[in-house]
């Protein structure tokens, strides 16, 4: 979680590099509310309703050229912000809490030592009307059930299916 005093640095060997590119975006109601992204594009979004249902189709970009598509960072800070934000409402529901909450969540792109790059996500999670000590508790049990919280710190199945075609 991130820590309100914005001058605190992140702490641990990682915190070390800059990031090469950071996506933030802002989660009010979980899943049922709205994700708002930081530095969106503003065109090559369609929508198509042809067939059996309705399907979006957004444009990909990378952090070379902001603006022209969503980036990877982009897309998994819309998924951590939104799940964790659902599982903090399903959290204070459980205890019949009537706090309303919300998660902003930054992605960094950074160089990884060993080759390629690596993600380093943060989320700040704001919680309405409670003690800093009672709102720590609420996010730490949240983040603990999170489905996408758990695959960020390793606790996840992901699963990597390759398929051949054939050459002509």
């Amino acid at each position: 979680m991130m820590n309100d005093d914005a001058s605190a640095a992140p702490s641990g060997p990682r915190s070390a590099d800059r990031a090469l590119y950071t996506a933030r975006v802002d989660n009010v109601g979980g899943t049922s509310g709205q994700v708002h992204v930081h530095e969106a594009p503003t065109a090559g979004i369609e929508i198509s309703h042809a067939g059996p249902g309705t399907a979006l189709a957004l444009p990909t970009g990378g952090p070379s050229a902001p603006g022209e598509g969503f980036t990877p960072e982009q897309f998994l800070a819309m998924a951590w912000s939104t799940c964790l934000g659902e599982t903090l409402r399903v959290v204070l529901a459980e205890r019949a809490l009537p706090q309303t909450s919300s998660v902003s969540v930054e992605v960094g792109l950074h160089r990884d030592p060993g080759g390629g790059y690596r993600f380093a996500p943060r989320a700040r999670v704001t919680i309405t009307g409670t003690s800093p000590e009672r709102a720590q508790e609420i996010a730490e049990a949240a983040h603990a059930r999170c489905p996408v919280s758990k695959l960020l710190t390793g606790q996840g199945e992901p699963v990597l299916e390759v398929h051949t075609t054939a050459l002509p």
